[in-house]
């Protein structure tokens, strides 16, 4: 049985390192949110795949890469020797305010770009038509990356399918990552109910066509339904790490801005949703607002965001 330990990130002494440098070059990013958005993300980022303890030389599959912050430090820790395939099926003008089409140009033109290829296509669509190991010169694939990507699927069977159409590939090694939504530290209570909140919207509302500005959290998945989907197709947890993410990891903090906010607010009485389920979503939102009245989150305490759950599955050898 893996032994699951908590580790807590830290801001360091320097906000800057040589790899934090190369990473803010390589990546598209407003300047203004350096400390409180973009460093604190990479920080975990890092964290994350150090929890994982992927090597150099590794060539990795990054799913739902997004605009590429994961691919870069992923890059970053594979070396020149390893490589990042990424994929993601948003639009190529998916994004605010920079379109992934952006993002993924910049990373090609950065010091890293040589280690990443980008292609807009979903993974079962890559692993059949465009990754050619046998007779194609493609290398093997040493491990497919999750990196919170899962939390935006729409409900548990399309992570099973997923990870069925990883077994069927044979990829050896899945990486994954996600919140863990049990807190370790009572703020981070707010973090996990504002994001209930939008998976019951989106559970409610999804034929709505996604909105460029827009939150994308959907069913929110847990670990449970990750470890479910990896069991049912052959996988078996071979690492098991918690991180606590610090406190300028400000993640938790957006949430329930949006949540509380108008736009999300607007988007519940604009949807086509009956009664019952506007009232669902509704007190979900009560819930979280009775959540921030509590004491602790007064002063200079804030909301904090959840536990990230860092895991290592390994396709097992059929006898």
């Amino acid at each position: 049985m893996a032994v699951c330990t908590t580790t807590t990130t830290t801001v360091p002494d320097k906000d800057m390192d040589t790899t934090m440098e190369s990473l803010l070059a390589s990546f598209l990013h407003n300047p203004a949110l350096l400390k409180k958005f973009h460093i604190p993300r990479f920080k975990l980022r890092l964290a994350t795949i150090d929890a994982w303890g992927v090597k150099e030389g590794e060539r990795l599959l990054d799913i739902g890469c997004g605009q590429g912050e994961s691919s870069v430090a992923l890059a970053a820790v594979v070396g020149d020797g390893g490589s990042v395939t990424a994929i993601d099926t948003a639009q190529m003008d998916y994004g605010d305010p920079f379109t992934m089409r952006e993002a993924h140009q910049h990373i090609q033109n950065s010091v890293l770009g040589a280690r990443i290829s980008f292609y807009p296509v979903d993974t079962s669509s890559f692993l059949t038509h465009i990754w050619k190991p046998n007779n194609g010169g493609d290398g093997p694939i040493d491990g497919a990356v999750l990196c919170q990507c899962l939390f935006y699927f729409p409900n548990e069977s399309e992570v099973h399918t997923l990870f069925q159409t990883l077994s069927d590939a044979g990829i050896a090694r899945i990486y994954a990552a996600e919140w863990s939504y049990a807190p370790s530290h009572e703020p981070q209570r707010a973090h996990i109910l504002a994001t209930r909140a939008q998976a019951l919207y989106h559970m409610y509302d999804a034929q709505r066509p996604l909105d460029p500005v827009e939150q994308n959290v959907r069913a929110a998945v847990d670990q449970q339904a990750v470890l479910r989907a990896a069991k049912l197709t052959g996988y078996r947890v071979s690492r098991e790490t918690l991180l606590t993410p610090g406190q300028d990891m400000r993640e938790g903090q957006f949430e329930v801005d949006y949540v509380l906010g108008p736009r999300f607010q607007q988007r519940v009485k604009k949807a086509n949703l009956s009664q019952p389920q506007e009232a669902e979503i509704n007190d979900a939102v009560h819930e979280l607002k009775l959540e921030l009245e509590k004491p602790l989150y007064s002063g200079t305490t804030s909301v904090m965001a959840m536990d990230v759950w860092c895991a290592v599955f390994e396709l097992q050898k059929s006898s």
